[in-house]
């Protein structure tokens, strides 16, 4: 009996019996293997498959089966570059910032106080997880807190009312009116989003880094007015001069 075991082996098995005696199996491979009685009794799947497409003549009725596919190879994954989050780069985050209000630091209450903070784009290098990085900041948002119970997030830092060609206590993008005289402790938090390059190029990181600014003392004063006759420049000695 032929059975196709696979594309590179073929078994033969016969069987011959004498008068008196068991029956005896011998088993070839055509593949180089152990052969004799030695070998497993039983037949194989493809032996028993093949068999069944024979009929009684011993004739095959059926073609051979085809290779079986091989089982994917398993390979170990290639080591990548780790995660990185936005909070592992807050070792790097730039230093606070400052908000000032103008003028000096001073205005008046019931009309603007321009605000502004300086803050600008920063690239910082280090080492991360054992590999050198570096890591750049762009301020994407403000948030104001203005000491007065208020607070405001803007997407500016802000300009002088110089810049803006504009004059002294007029509205702002980033103008603040408060109230009541009095001195506020006010602050702006800026947040970053950031990108890190590991030697092949900038990547974003998801998420954004949030630095706490210092607290900067605002006056606020009371304005009061009075009908004069003459500017402080014609009378220095004035009232409100």
């Amino acid at each position: 009996m032929c059975g196709l075991v696979d594309g590179s082996s073929l078994s033969i098995t016969a069987t011959q019996q004498q008068q008196g005696t068991a029956p005896s199996t011998d088993t070839r491979r055509t593949d180089g293997g152990p052969s004799g009685p030695g070998t497993p009794s039983g037949p194989s799947d493809e032996a028993i498959d093949l068999a069944a497409c024979m009929d009684d003549s011993g004739t095959t009725r059926c073609a051979p089966r085809p290779n079986r596919p091989a089982a994917p190879a398993t390979t170990p994954s290639a080591q990548g570059t780790p995660a990185i989050t936005i909070s592992d780069l807050a070792r790097f985050a730039p230093a606070s910032v400052l908000a000032t209000a103008e003028p000096g630091n001073v205005g008046i209450a019931g009309m603007p106080t321009n605000f502004t903070g300086a803050a600008t784009p920063q690239i910082q290098g280090g080492e991360l997880f054992g590999l050198p990085l570096r890591v750049r900041f762009v301020p994407a948002a403000y948030d104001y807190t203005y000491g007065d119970g208020s607070s405001a997030t803007l997407t500016t830092p802000g300009q002088t009312w110089e810049a803006l060609a504009q004059a002294q206590f007029t509205p702002t993008p980033t103008s603040h009116v408060y109230r009541e005289p009095g001195a506020y402790p006010a602050r702006v938090d800026i947040r970053y989003t950031a990108q890190v390059d590991l030697g092949g190029g900038w990547i974003d990181v998801p998420g954004q880094l949030t630095t706490s600014g210092a607290t900067q003392e605002i006056r606020i004063l009371e304005a009061r007015t009075a009908l004069v006759a003459h500017t402080c420049d014609e009378n220095p000695a004035g009232v409100g001069c």
